[in-house]
């Protein structure tokens, strides 16, 4: 798939939204790329894309990262034809449109298994060859949301919270090895996320200094990767809110956190009523 001199990136979630914009900024490096998600057309064509522009090599492995062996299969099909992974993008996740007391246990240990558990299982999995070798890059997509509250009974911030929390730890653990890890962490980006919540209205409810492109996150992000810094806040409308959520009081962020997206879920409710 590759030759002695081009690296590899493992990119999950990168069948659209952050994660195929991660991908073709590191195509656009001449960065190789194993790209994974559910969505195997979906995969396909970013990989033709990215292929056809960068003229890199693109592998496609469709995988459920809900099931807990996806991430140890992924690893044997790469061992089996000698890839190593170089760069590792753990992007992959979703949000529950419901909150925990209302969503049936699979939904909720399916969604802890994504985002709390399978971007550590391919930590462990492909940093110890990293180490090895000398040299790595792992970019842990987080959210402005693990520094603030969320909407009664949700378990996003909490989870990405862990991820935060995690990745600086993972980050000193790695220091002088040749392997960087950093927690990326966007506000409300332009992707397809909240349409697939079913809460399209989210965008329209939301001020337009509040969003930022997948472009930008990914630029911005990557540099901070690079730099090996722990975590970053992507966008400056992100780093101010950041500031005054490590300040302000927790009843009074919780008073601030915005409304529309608990007002969407009780349209929700009352439609499916």
């Amino acid at each position: 798939m590759t030759t002695p001199e081009r690296r590899v990136a493992l990119v999950t979630g990168a069948s659209a939204g952050i994660g195929a914009t991660f991908a073709e900024h590191l195509a656009s490096r001449g960065i190789d790329l194993v790209l994974t998600a559910r969505r195997l057309e979906a995969l396909r064509e970013v990989a033709e894309r990215l292929q056809s522009s960068h003229g890199v090599n693109c592998r496609v492995i469709p995988a459920d990262l809900t099931d807990p062996e996806a991430p140890r299969r992924i690893l044997y099909e790469l061992a089996r034809d000698e890839i190593d992974v170089d760069v590792l993008v753990n992007n992959a996740g979703y949000g529950l449109p419901d909150p925990l007391d209302e969503s049936t246990w699979p939904e909720v240990r399916g969604f802890l298994e994504v985002m709390a558990v399978s971007w550590l299982h391919f930590i462990r999995l492909f940093a110890p060859p990293m180490i090895e070798r000398g040299w790595g890059r792992i970019a842990n997509i987080a959210s402005l949301a693990a520094f603030a509250p969320e909407p009664d009974g949700s378990l996003y911030s909490g989870v990405k919270a862990q991820m935060v929390v995690t990745s600086r730890g993972l980050r000193r653990r790695f220091l002088g090895t040749g392997v960087h890890c950093t927690a990326i962490c966007p506000g409300f980006t332009h992707t397809e996320f909240h349409a697939r919540l079913g809460m399209p209205e989210v965008a329209k409810g939301m001020p337009r200094w509040m969003w930022q492109s997948a472009d930008a996150v990914v630029q911005e992000g990557w540099r901070a990767c690079e730099r090996n810094r722990p975590v970053v806040v992507t966008g400056t409308a992100n780093k101010v809110i950041h500031g005054l959520l490590s300040v302000i009081p927790t009843a009074l962020a919780e008073r601030m956190t915005p409304s529309s997206v608990e007002d969407i879920r009780t349209r929700r409710a009352t439609d499916r009523s």
